[in-house]
């Protein structure tokens, strides 16, 4: 049954008389739309502002027989998904391959970006000279390789986001790639917050 003029009338006085005999509740109600709409878009941009996924993987290697006399060398390939809705890029960084926490090889890194929503692939070649490997490691790699058995390598960067939305503090990408490499089974990495020299927050 639609309302008759009278009664259209009536109820908006009854809003302007509810609104001017409660300003403070009325100015109350306004504030609780506005900060919701506010903490809304904060929650949508924070869900939005997850670090990229990484993933690495040693696809081939020299120099692990040290008859050769070359110093080791690995080629490896990084992966990086960015599922948000705008970019990431990363200062020049160095990444180093380890084994059992001893540094095998390094390689300078250019200035990484990953647009929204894509995934970008970053082939480097990280080489060891200069750095040496004990002699109680290479046997232990040695024997492991020689007994067929596989060999877990760590890849390990330091990366220092440019222009960041939300991210504030540096992150270290720490990847497991295994020797023999299997590019169909890439190793997602774990990323760590270096919030203060000696501490990580882990992601």
């Amino acid at each position: 049954m639609a309302r008759r003029p009278s009664q259209l009338g009536a109820s908006m006085e009854e809003r302007k008389t509810f609104a001017q005999s409660h300003p403070v509740l009325a100015v109350l109600l306004l504030g609780s739309v506005v900060l919701g709409t506010i903490l809304m878009t904060v929650l949508a941009i924070t869900l939005e502002s997850t670090p990229p996924e990484f993933s690495a993987t040693v696809s081939s290697f020299e120099g692990l027989d040290r008859r050769a006399g070359a110093p080791p060398t690995f080629r490896v390939h990084l992966r990086v998904k960015n599922s948000n809705v705008w970019r990431h890029c990363f200062e020049p960084a160095g990444a180093v391959v380890e084994y059992d926490g001893v540094p095998l090889a390094s390689a300078d890194l250019g200035e990484l970006c990953v647009p929204a929503r894509s995934v970008v692939d970053v082939p480097f070649v990280a080489t060891g000279e200069g750095l040496g490997m004990p002699d109680q490691l290479y046997e232990r790699l040695d024997g492991l390789r020689r007994r067929q058995e596989r060999v877990s390598l760590a890849v390990r960067l330091t990366l220092e986001e440019k222009d960041a939305v939300t991210q504030v503090w540096p992150l270290l990408l720490r990847c497991t790639a295994m020797l023999d490499g299997l590019p169909d089974l890439p190793s997602r990495c774990l990323l760590f917050f270096l919030m203060e020299p000696g501490s990580m927050s882990s992601v």
